[in-house]
């Protein structure tokens, strides 16, 4: 190339002009680590998840084993104890729903704006966080449908 052809080039770039860039105006810090989360959610998950796949096992597959009559007995156990009795809504409900708030806090970002009243919600895109999310709402779905679902 000549030096002609390489000024005409650079005369007509657009050049960046440093004092109309914008920078992000906050520094979005979700409100709870998204790691953590994960990992926290999936533990909160565990004993709904046994209670759930041992009633899908028995109940609708029909398959039986010591196992499954053992995780059975030990959810009978509990709701036949009188003192007890409160664990069951707090493993299916309680557990899932704790795990879905803290996925959710996770992955969402908020900012209220006063001066035009709006309130601004971010989501990241955090694929385990989300797939916790939804496992945990699946799951409480699961345990709040009726028995019988015809009208």
């Amino acid at each position: 190339m000549k030096k002609d052809d390489v000024d005409k080039m650079l005369s007509g770039m657009d050049l960046p002009d440093p004092e109309n860039i914008k920078h992000q105006q906050e520094l979005k810090i979700p409100l709870l680590s998204f790691k953590k989360s994960s990992r926290a959610g999936l533990w909160l998950l565990v004993v709904p998840v046994v209670g759930a796949v041992t009633f899908l096992f028995k109940y609708v597959l029909g398959i039986y084993s010591t196992l499954i009559d053992g995780i059975r007995k030990f959810f009978d156990a509990i709701d036949s104890n009188q003192f007890l009795t409160f664990l069951i809504p707090v493993i299916f409900i309680v557990f899932p729903l704790t795990a879905m708030i803290i996925n959710f806090l996770a992955f969402c970002h908020f900012t209220f704006i006063k001066e035009k009243k709006e309130l601004l919600i971010t989501i990241k895109y955090r694929p385990l966080n989300i797939a916790v999310f939804l496992f945990s709402f699946a799951i409480l779905v699961f345990f709040l449908l009726p028995d019988n679902l015809s009208f």
